[in-house]
């Protein structure tokens, strides 16, 4: 997919508006130091130096969620990994983002306020959405939050209506890797899928439709399906009902009667609070929480992996942020990495969670490809277009 790039373009004395994606965890407030921000500012140090005016957009949380944040931390963090100052402005539209916006000289940059704060990032048919006039403050738009551009939100779709259009390197990298993995000619390709984001799984079920593909399933997917299959797991039956996992369950049953002999589940699980037991899956039900996969789980996935020359893998197998249960998760990982080194598979990794995870316990990154993205990489490599793709292949002031 050939999307215009930062490459031949002069930035000189102009205004960029330039949309990244620096959503990361809070912890107690604040917020968690995260890969996003060093890759945000490959394209940000690059802009600078083109002697661009460079404005810069994003998001924290959601409204009424507890990561919905000010971007003032952000502003920071930016600036220190930068080396160069980012300055917070509160405000994103109005008189004194305006005033901020017309003042600023090239080669600086400012963050304006979280773009979830507005209604307008969401209200994209409003007439009176204020991104319309908002845009016309600028020369160029840069969308560099692949990760958020399965979203038809206001700051991805609207600025290409009115302004030339680009991806930044991040976009561009995010991209390369995902058409990489979509368009090899792997015989056999595993989905190693977990965590609790089960609604985005479910498109990717489509891809069992080459027979030699496999899905190795954890985390609430995996119960899910187990639940679906008839299986008792006593306290996760009742967790599933609780946080409205239920309806998915019926649908869920239809597409493993259709794929079972290629779907994979786990056969042992580890529970506890400080101490970590493993029991099998024969021992259900269980009164207590599932934390993690057991060691016969990671050694079943091991065997399924070694005969595929693709691999995708997207969301822990446990909470692999508490250390007694983040052993399968590692466990498998290394061996990914290992595999992806010694038999040169294409191996592509999506998500926050992973790359977390892979810095955290210092795990060798022989991987193809370690993504920021989530939902819009599993859209990508379902075959879905992206709103924020659209948009710019769209862009009448591009031609």
């Amino acid at each position: 997919m050939n999307l215009p790039n930062l490459d031949k373009i002069s930035f000189t004395n102009k205004k960029v508006l330039l949309r990244i994606d620096i959503n990361s965890p809070v912890v107690k407030g604040k917020i968690a130091l995260g890969p996003r921000f060093l890759q945000s500012n490959i394209t940000i140090k690059e802009l600078l130096d083109k002697k661009a005016k460079v404005v810069i957009i994003a998001h924290q949380g959601r409204k009424e969620s507890k990561d919905f944040l000010s971007l003032e931390q952000h502003a920071k963090i930016l600036s220190k990994y930068l080396e160069k100052d980012i300055k917070f402005v509160p405000y994103l539209f109005g008189e004194k983002a305006l005033i901020e916006i017309e003042n600023l000289e090239p080669g600086k940059s400012i963050l304006l306020e979280n773009v979830r704060a507005s209604d307008d990032e969401l209200n994209i048919n409003d007439i009176n959405n204020r991104y319309h006039s908002f845009c016309r403050l600028f020369d160029i738009y840069v969308n560099d939050a692949f990760s958020v551009s399965h979203r038809e939100h206001g700051s991805i779709v609207i600025p290409p209506l009115h302004l030339r259009s680009f991806i930044g390197r991040i976009f561009e990298r995010e991209l390369n890797a995902a058409e990489h993995f979509s368009l090899n000619k792997a015989e056999s390709t595993a989905l190693v899928l977990g965590g609790a984001k089960v609604e985005d799984y479910l498109q990717l079920f489509d891809s069992l439709k080459k027979k030699k593909n496999k899905m190795l399933v954890s985390g609430v997917l995996a119960n899910l399906i187990l639940i679906a299959k008839g299986k008792n797991l006593g306290y996760e039956n009742l967790w599933i009902i609780e946080q409205g996992y239920e309806p998915l369950i019926h649908k869920l049953k239809e597409l493993v009667e259709r794929y079972e002999k290629q779907i994979i589940l786990p056969i042992d699980f580890a529970f506890g609070d400080v101490k970590r037991k493993e029991i099998t899956l024969e021992k259900a039900p269980f009164k207590d929480k599932i934390w993690d996969v057991g060691k016969k789980t990671v050694s079943l996935f091991k065997n399924q992996l070694e005969d595929v020359e693709a691999i995708f893998m997207k969301g822990p197998l446990g909470f692999s942020e508490i250390r007694q249960f983040s052993k399968s998760t590692v466990e498998l990982l290394e061996f990914i990495s290992e595999l992806t080194e010694k038999k040169k598979i294409f191996s592509l990794l999506g998500g926050g969670h992973l790359t977390t995870t892979i810095e955290k316990y210092k795990i060798q990154k022989n991987f193809s490809y370690i993504s920021l993205s989530g939902g819009a990489l599993i859209q990508y490599l379902s075959g879905k277009k992206l709103p924020g793709i659209e948009a710019i292949e769209k862009c009448e002031f591009n031609r």
